[in-house]
């Protein structure tokens, strides 16, 4: 089995990501270290495949086919391996971080999985299929480890002033 990972983003500005963004750098104070923050539907695709080559045509033609993920109208969407997460820096003293909230507890990826497996006819060849909110952060940090654990702290809700996109309570977080 091959995973995959499936990034769904709005082809329109994002006002979700915009009012996050605001709120960070208005409210919390982090208007110095917050340059950019998007984010991604994102599923985290298992396929029965023989190969990675295989893998990328399968979820091309889950994202492009199957109307599960991606409208076409809305949205824009990028297919990668889950090792091949983004941890280039842009500008000089700038890092790119991502932080993965999944909430556990949410079934929705096992509809989706049951009617592609079911009446879209992909059968055992779609084995998983799990989903999150992919938040894209672009961040003025020394280096890399310096940027994740800014990461961590504008993203997991710790108290009123400090976290935002995260509820530690139901929501599991991974940054990376």
């Amino acid at each position: 089995m091959i995973d995959v990972e499936l990034l769904v983003k709005l082809k329109i500005p994002d006002v979700t990501a915009l009012t996050a963004a605001n709120s960070l750098r208005r409210r919390m104070g982090y208007e110095d270290a917050l340059v950019e923050l998007r984010r991604a539907d994102y599923y985290r695709i298992g396929l029965n495949v023989d190969s990675v080559d295989a893998a990328m045509a399968l979820a091309t033609e889950l994202a492009d086919d199957s109307n599960q993920f991606v409208n076409p109208n809305k949205h824009v969407y990028e297919i990668r391996l889950p090792d091949a997460a983004s941890d280039d820096s842009g500008d000089v003293g700038t890092e790119m971080v991502e932080a993965l909230i999944i909430d556990p507890n949410d079934g929705s990826a096992q509809g989706s999985l049951g009617a592609l497996q079911g009446r879209l006819g992909y059968g055992d060849r779609v084995a998983s299929l799990s989903k999150g909110v992919l938040w894209l952060m672009t961040l003025k940090a020394e280096n890399h480890d310096a940027a994740k654990q800014l990461a961590e702290e504008l993203t997991v809700t710790t108290r009123i002033d400090q976290g935002l996109l995260m509820n530690p309570h139901f929501q599991e977080c991974t940054i990376r």
